[in-house]
C-alpha cells in the first residue's frame, strides 16, 4: 500500500508552512478535549437540574406570612404596564406594596402608572426626571431605598407572573436561612425560529444557573424574576462595586453576594415570570450584548467554567467540521462522537424541560444546538472584551 492513497500522510513540502498531519493531529486532539468537556458539563453538572427534586412546600398559615415589596424599573413602557402591571398587583399574598419607578419616560408612562394607582392602592410611584448614571441602577437602587419591607421582589415591566400564586411560591424558598432566591424567566411562545432560539437560549441559560446553584456554585440570576433580602443590597454596598456598567443590577449582584448556604431555586411552576421576546434579530443583538457585556466582571472561577463551557460546544462543532472535511474516511466516529453527546444533551434536556416548561423546544434540538455555532461568532467579541453599554432601553 502507498502513502498516495492517503494525501495527508505524504511527506510535506518544504515549502509548505503546515504540516496536514500536524493539522488532523491537533484538530483530533483538540476535538476529543472539546467532547471531554461537553459530556462533563452535560453528564454531570448540568445533571443536578434534570435530576432535581422539588422540595415539600412548607405552607404557613395567612397570618404568618411576612410582608414583602415587588419593585419594578420602568422606562417608556407604557403599554406593557398597562397589560402586565395588574397581574403582579392582584397577588393572592395578604400583605405586599408594589413600586414602579418611572426612569425618565418621554411616552405616557407616568399617566398609566397614575391611572393604575387610583384602582390599586398598594401602588407607590416614583419617578428619576434626569438620568445620572448609566442603565436603571439608579431607579432600582431608588425602589429598594424606599420599599418598607425587608424582602424584595424584581421584575421588569414587559414581564408578567404566570398566575396569582407567584409572589407566595416564591416567598417560600426564603424559609431555611435563605437570603437570595433565583427564578426562571422563559420568553412567550411565539411563531418563528427566531423565537425558538431567544426561547431556547433563555432555558439553555437557565439550565446553566440552576445546576451551578444547585451544586453549590451560584453565579448569577435573571432580573425579571430575581428575590432578595434587603440585607444583600445593603452587605453589597449597593451597586457601587459596578454602578458604571448599564447592566449587571441582577447577575453582578448574585456575582458578588450569593453563596451555596444563603441562595436557593425555586423551579415551581407557579413562580414563572414570563417576559415578551424580542421580535427581530436588531433587538435581540441589542439585548443580549447588553446581557453578555457584564460577564467579564463575573469571579474567576465563573469566568473560566463558562469560557470552557462556550468554548468546547464552539470547537466540538467546528473541529468536527474540520475534521470531516480533511478526512473523510473519519465520518462513522465523528458521527459516533456527535451522537453520544447528543445523547446526553437530550437526555438532560428532557429532565430539564420537566422543570423548566420548555418540552415543545425537545424536537427542534440538534438544530437549536447547533445554531449557537452562529451565536458564538456574533457575540465573540462581547463575551471576549466586554464591551461597555450606557443604555439599557
Amino acid at each position: 500500500m502507498t502513502t498516495e492513497r492517503f494525501g495527508w500522510l505524504r511527506t510535506p513540502d518544504p515549502a509548505n508552512q503546515l504540516n496536514p498531519m500536524w493539522i488532523t493531529l491537533a484538530a483530533a486532539t483538540g476535538l476529543f478535549l472539546a467532547s471531554v468537556l461537553q459530556l462533563w458539563f452535560w453528564g454531570i453538572r448540568f445533571r443536578h437540574l434534570a435530576n432535581y427534586q422539588l422540595p415539600v412546600p412548607v405552607l404557613l398559615p395567612t397570618a404568618d406570612l411576612p410582608p414583602v415589596s415587588i419593585i419594578i424599573c420602568a422606562r417608556n413602557e407604557a403599554d406593557n404596564l398597562r397589560n402586565n402591571l395588574p397581574l403582579f398587583l392582584e397577588q393572592d399574598y395578604p400583605f405586599f406594596e408594589v413600586l414602579v419607578v418611572n426612569d425618565h419616560s418621554s411616552d405616557e408612562t407616568e399617566k398609566v402608572l397614575l391611572d393604575i394607582q387610583q384602582k390599586y392602592p398598594i401602588l407607590h410611584v416614583l419617578s428619576i426626571k434626569e438620568k445620572t448614571t448609566p442603565g436603571k441602577k439608579a431607579a432600582l437602587s431608588l425602589g429598594i431605598h424606599k420599599s418598607s419591607f425587608d424582602l424584595l421582589f424584581l421584575s421588569d415591566a414587559d414581564c408578567r407572573p404566570t398566575g396569582r400564586q407567584w409572589l407566595k411560591v416564591t416567598q417560600r424558598s426564603f424559609q431555611q436561612g435563605k437570603s437570595i432566591v433565583l427564578g426562571y424567566g422563559p420568553y412567550q411562545k411565539r411563531d418563528g425560529w427566531l423565537n425558538r432560539f431567544i426561547r431556547f437560549e433563555a432555558f439553555y441559560t437557565a439550565i446553566q444557573y440552576f445546576s451551578f446553584a444547585i451544586a453549590g456554585h451560584p453565579y448569577m440570576g435573571v432580573g425579571r424574576n430575581l428575590a432578595y433580602h434587603r440585607r444583600v443590597f445593603q452587605h453589597a454596598n449597593g451597586f457601587s462595586s459596578h454602578a458604571h456598567l448599564a447592566s449587571g443590577d441582577d447577575d453582578l449582584l448574585v456575582n458578588q453576594m450569593a453563596t451555596a448556604q444563603h441562595t436557593t431555586i425555586n423551579l415551581f411552576p407557579e413562580a414563572r415570570i414570563v417576559s415578551a421576546p424580542p421580535t427581530s434579530l436588531g433587538g435581540y443583538y441589542i439585548q443580549k450584548r447588553r446581557h453578555l457585556s457584564v460577564s467579564s466582571h463575573y469571579r474567576w472561577q465563573h469566568q473560566i467554567a463558562l469560557g470552557a463551557l462556550a468554548g468546547s460546544h464552539f470547537s466540538f462543532y467546528g473541529l468536527s467540521l474540520l475534521l470531516v472535511l480533511m478526512l473523510p474516511t473519519w465520518w462513522p466516529i465523528l458521527t459516533l462522537n456527535y451522537l453520544v453527546r447528543m445523547g446526553v444533551v437530550l437526555h438532560v434536556s428532557i429532565g430539564a424541560s420537566k422543570h423548566l416548561g420548555e418540552r415543545d423546544l425537545l424536537p427542534f434540538l440538534p438544530l437549536l444546538d447547533l445554531a449557537f455555532l452562529a451565536y458564538y461568532l456574533l457575540f465573540a467579541p462581547t463575551l471576549l472584551t466586554g464591551s461597555r453599554i450606557q443604555k439599557w432601553k
